[in-house]
């Protein structure tokens, strides 16, 4: 009998070890996009930039470098150290306020006039500190005019 219960205690304990690992971590590349562009009212516009962590651990961003095109023209270039930390499969909005190019301007003005969704890319790299990963990126998409609210594109 006694045996028996030092076997059973022994198996407890190897599968209790199994588990101890917990689970596996994966760091998967990041994503940032656009949530919204807002013109203001002195002709900056403030970009509301989405970083997006797909990983199963947090990440602290230290440096997000990237060129956003609106309507086909280069609107800006940005250079930002967001200091933010983004839990597993979370997302966090990062604003920049910059002044666009007349080009980008005028793609702007032409979709609120015409009640239009823009075409916008948004490429460039996402540094981590922690866990140390440099990730290019590279993110198509459109931004349409909203309702009730001038000067504001999601």
């Amino acid at each position: 009998m006694r045996i028996l219960r030092t076997a059973l205690v022994l198996l407890l304990i190897s599968l209790l070890a199994a588990c101890a690992s917990g689970p596996p971590k994966r760091v998967f590349p990041p994503q940032a996009r656009l949530q919204e562009l807002r013109v203001q009212t002195d002709g900056q516009w403030a970009a509301d930039v989405r970083i997006q962590n797909f990983s199963t651990v947090p990440m602290r961003f230290s440096r997000l470098q990237a060129t956003l095109t609106v309507g086909g023209v280069e609107a800006a270039r940005m250079d930002l150290d967001p200091g933010i930390t983004v839990g597993p499969g979370s997302i966090e909005l990062v604003k920049h306020v910059f002044t666009p190019s007349a080009g980008a301007k005028a793609a702007v003005d032409q979709a609120f006039a015409n009640n239009r969704a823009v075409r916008y890319q948004l490429s460039g790299r996402l540094l981590s500190s922690d866990p140390g990963t440099d990730d290019a990126f590279d993110y198509p998409s459109a931004l349409n005019p909203v309702p009730g609210l001038p000067g504001v594109l999601r």
